[in-house]
This record gives structure tokens, sequence and C-alpha cells, in this order.
């Protein structure tokens, strides 16, 4: 089965492609503020280049957010509106998840601006921490209690550095019944209150 893989949520544009929940091509670049102008010609830049016809996508996997408030939705319209077009499944998942690295409890991090950030805890498809916007003491606070837990994603902010992750090869891994969305009319994007003042 073909899927398509779509994220939005930050700074990064990624889009791959995956067969039989295994990643075997991808587009990632950061395109911050441009994903709404390039992400329509980099699926069919992809598709082109992998000599796969639309008709031939299965199933969408894509990231919900948390994130930038017009980046989260841009993925998600073009999944559901492909979806709709093809009749095919979309799977969704948490944004934050897919900067987990392998099975290692992942603290995942997005900068959500003015001194706080997004952040979730994974380590592979359990949930450690769900996924909440904090200030950014909280979250090094967090980070100091669990050393033994390793960093992803977007640090700079706090001062800190990312460890490697591979957003690609976590969307591929969200084909599974709890990600299915049932009605693709119904999928919206997560914004997550700012409980912070």
């Amino acid at each position: 089965m073909y899927c398509l893989l779509l994220d939005s949520s930050n700074k990064y544009l990624s889009v791959g492609l995956s067969k039989d929940g295994k990643a075997f091509d991808s587009i990632f670049y950061e395109a911050w503020q441009r994903q709404s102008e390039v992400m329509v010609s980099e699926i069919e830049n992809i598709l082109k280049r992998n000599n796969i016809s639309k008709s031939e996508i299965e199933a969408i996997v894509v990231g919900i957010g948390p994130g930038s408030y017009t980046g989260v939705r841009i993925a998600i319209t073009i999944a559901k509106t492909i979806a709709y077009a093809l009749k095919i499944k979309v799977y969704k998942v948490s944004s934050l998840s897919l900067l987990r690295i392998d099975d290692a409890p992942t603290i995942c991090v997005f900068n959500a601006r003015s001194g706080r950030s997004y952040f979730g805890v994974y380590k592979g498809n359990e949930v450690i921490k769900e996924d909440s916007v904090e200030a950014n003491e909280v979250l090094l606070k967090y980070i100091s209690e669990h050393k033994d837990y390793k960093l992803s994603g977007d640090l700079a902010n706090i001062g800190l550095t990312s460890e490697k992750f591979d957003i690609i090869k976590n969307l591929a891994l969200g084909v599974n019944d709890k990600n299915l969305v049932s009605n693709i009319f119904m999928l919206n994007p997560t914004y997550l209150k700012d409980l912070t003042k």
C-alpha cells in the first residue's frame, strides 16, 4: 500500500512516501511560512520522481499539530482534499510525536514563541507525557529531572541542541487503527490552549 506522508506544523516541510509502513522517499527542508506555497508542488514532484500516480495512493498520514496556527492547517487541508477526491483513508498523528527517536524516551519540542514551548514525551508509540504548551522554565525543569531522556526538535530558543530525528520515518509508522480518521470532515488541527499567564 502506497501512503502519502505530510506535515507542515512547524518550520519544516515534510512530504514523503511509504509502502507497507516503510518510508522510501522524502522531501524535507526548512520552509518557515512558505509551506502553503510549496507543499502541493512538492507532492507532485515526489510522485513524479517515483513514477507513482495519485490513483495508486491508498492512504495519507498527516501531522495535526500542535505547532504554527497556519502551518498546521496547510497539511491537514491538503490531506482532506486529496482523501476526499481519491476516497482514501487518512491517519492523524501528533506533530510532536514525529520528533521521537526510535524507541527511546524522547522529549519532543517545538518553539511556541514568547518564552514558551510545545512539548510532549514519547517512547515509540507510547505517550509518556501528553502534548502541552508550557513556559520554557517548566520545560527546562522537566528536562533536568529526566536527564536519561533524549531531546529532539526545536531547542535553540532554550539554548539546547537536538538529537537527530526522522519525521518522515515516524509519519510512515502512523498507519494503525487508533490513528484512523473515521470522518475526514471532522479532522481538525490540534491547537493547545495556552495555560501560561
